[in-house]
């Protein structure tokens, strides 16, 4: 009987005026990308360097207030408010809860950067080192632990949370971000201004997961290719992101519980399975002193990591990693930005009966930890082959490109075509599982009316799981890694429209309510 009452009044139909316009965006997108490819990229990247080198640096900053934001929440009164009734258990127990905001925020992009990063950052070291010398070496994985961990998950849980306390304690009956701005715009969100923020977190986060679509499927495809003896094609391409999308869809059609949830649980235990073996069978005493080392070293220059902008040299390490990731991700400051809504929305869905402290706290220690794993062990034996010669994965990368340079370095384990086929399962399902979730999420926003309990339509899902194998098309017809960090960057752009709101809401809000008095009273 409470179920059918907390269902009362729900409209599964899709919102026409915020479904449309971000359908019109982002077909006519599509198809200047696939029919034009050349004058796409070309005005892409024109209107990207502009924007990075005008605003790049304001991301920085914003991805500090971030992280203090985080902090704040942990340790102060705000950590005992429940999302919820005071008596509520939470939907799902927390090796679930924390596998699905991990994959989703992560997805098939981990593995790739957990070994192409370190590589980068070699060759094109920071901090002025010289290629592939020793100090490069010792910045190389410190960079890759900043930029996915203090830079990337904060964006997650500091956006969660004035939805989550918009739609679990002011039962607001729609799951979008705008609502969160209703403090301050008051009725205006249920119009014009609001359908607009909407259209901004769709066609954002749809760029965003194009830059993930258009990074795992070249990987995917090579890592066959190296399996299967022959050359890579853009047909495999094709071929891969037709089985995605079939895994995908058939996800997001299954919902949450029995798609999405199934998903996340598999692939972090296929993940855990890779990494031990790894571990195991490489050099395991390296990859731990490598992680210690440069998690020392990343702690003890924290601050000049984070604001080293290098205004000096144009077209510099800064410009291209630090705040490209403050832009995109983890990623993916901004892959966090760009994915900061849907994260938020996605972890509002799946948290209720959590607490602040457990959203924040969980949150960011699995999302960390679970990146410092992969990217330790990977990263770590990435580096042990480059420095010992086991592979020249530098020489492969400036030549054939990050695809060609992960399937090389995976190649050198023992048993390296079973890693590949290790690599290309856990990769597909990461990625179905972000595409789902997005998915999943965006159909939210465009419905009507949906209370706590209730989903949207599985027509409504399945179309925007479909509009996302497009736009993906799009960015692995372009190819290479430029276009899609211009997709990443442009989405993460777009994003800090709707997370300024929420912020600026969430103090409003607890503030209209008391919260503090009413929610967050410490435990006899």
């Amino acid at each position: 009987m409470a179920d059918k009452e907390q269902r009362e009044g729900v409209d599964l139909r899709p919102d026409k005026m915020i479904l449309i316009p971000a359908t019109v965006v982002l077909i006519i997108i599509i198809a200047c990308s696939i029919l034009f490819t050349a004058e796409s990229e070309k005005a892409l990247k024109t209107v990207y360097a502009v924007f990075t080198r005008t605003t790049g640096t304001w991301y920085l900053w914003v991805t500090v207030g971030m992280i203090l934001l985080s902090a704040f929440f942990l340790f102060s009164r705000y950590g005992n408010l429940k999302f919820g009734e005071a008596d509520e258990k939470p939907e799902f127990n927390s090796y679930s809860w924390i596998a699905m905001m991990f994959c989703s925020g992560v997805a098939g992009a981990v593995m790739f950067w957990s070994i192409v990063e370190p590589l980068f950052n070699l060759a094109f070291p920071p901090q002025f080192a010289e290629p592939l010398s020793r100090q490069s070496f010792e910045w190389a994985m410190s960079y890759v632990l900043l930029h996915w961990g203090p830079v990337t998950w904060p964006w997650y849980m500091v956006t969660a949370l004035p939805i989550c306390y918009m739609y679990y304690k002011r039962k607001k009956p729609v799951l979008r971000i705008s609502t969160t701005a209703e403090p301050i715009l008051g009725e205006r969100v249920n119009g014009g201004i609001g359908k607009g923020i909407e259209v901004f977190f769709i066609i954002g986060l749809m760029f965003s997961n194009a830059a993930v679509m258009g990074v795992s499927v070249p990987i995917v495809n090579h890592a066959l290719a190296a399996v299967l003896g022959i050359e890579p094609s853009f047909t495999m391409e094709l071929a891969i992101l037709a089985v995605s999308a079939v895994i995908f869809t058939a996800s997001v059609s299954l919902g949450l519980k029995k798609g999405i949830k199934v998903l996340s649980d598999t692939n972090v235990i296929i993940a855990l399975c890779m990494v031990f073996f790894c571990l195991v069978v490489g050099p395991t005493v390296f990859i731990v002193d490598n992680f210690t080392n440069s998690f020392g070293m990343m702690l003890g220059n924290f601050w000049n990591m984070m604001f080293w902008t290098d205004p000096y040299t144009p077209g510099s390490f800064p410009q291209d990693w630090t705040i490209f990731y403050a832009l995109w991700m983890a990623s993916y400051a901004l892959w966090m930005a760009s994915y900061g809504p849907f994260m938020g929305l996605f972890i509002a869905r799946i948290s209720k009966g959590r607490t602040v402290r457990q959203v924040v706290g969980m949150g960011l220690f699995g999302g960390i930890a679970g990146s410092y794993l992969i990217h330790a062990v990977f990263g770590g034996y990435t580096m042990y082959a480059q420095l010992n010669h086991v592979v020249d994965a530098v020489g492969v990368l400036k030549a054939s490109g990050g695809p060609a340079a992960l399937v090389a370095v995976l190649q050198s384990l023992p048993m390296g075509h079973v890693v590949l086929i290790g690599y290309c399962l856990f990769s597909t399902i990461f990625l179905a599982t972000s595409v789902d979730s997005c998915a999943y999420v965006i159909s939210c926003a465009a419905t009507t009316r949906l209370a706590p309990g209730a989903e949207p339509a599985r027509g409504h899902r399945f179309y925007w799981a479909m509009i996302q194998a497009g736009l993906a098309l799009s960015a692995i017809t372009m190819g290479g890694l430029g276009p899609v960090k211009i997709f990443a960057n442009f989405s993460g752009a777009l994003m800090l429209i709707p997370i300024a709101f929420a912020v600026a809401a969430w103090f409003k809000m607890t503030r209209q309510d008391d919260a503090l008095a009413k929610y967050c009273r410490p435990k006899d």
